[in-house]
């Protein structure tokens, strides 16, 4: 196993944890980031970030490589710019979209260390 392939690992796996923990407690995440209780809507949005963040992590982890390290970079970095709108434009959703942004910039981030050479 090359090192690429345990970078990439250790960022995929993140992503299934990260994903697992918003699948499980969607209302708890969100409380804490807001520091009240969610909505239904909330939830539901949290929801499906978990979805997303769990099928892309077991998606790198069934196709190992620099490829899907690039590409999950690629989808963080989209999900992040989409979160610094919405927290631009929905004053209600800022501290959850902000640190949705955060999130996936960190992701990205590591997903383009996980998916360079070396």
């Amino acid at each position: 196993m090359t090192a690429r392939v345990r970078r990439a690992d250790l960022v995929h796996t993140a992503h299934v944890a990260h994903g697992g923990a918003l699948l499980l407690r969607p209302a708890a995440v969100a409380a804490r980031i807001d520091g009240a209780g969610a909505d239904g809507r909330t939830v539901a949005v949290v929801r499906v970030l978990g979805a997303r963040h769990l099928l892309q992590g077991l998606a790198g982890l069934a196709v190992p490589g620099r490829t899907s390290a690039v590409v999950g970079a690629a989808v963080d970095g989209v999900h992040a710019a989409s979160m610094v709108g919405l927290a631009v434009l929905d004053r209600e959703h800022r501290r959850g979209a902000a640190v949705s942004a955060g999130v996936a910039l960190g992701f990205a981030v590591a997903g383009g260390w996980a998916g360079r050479g070396g």
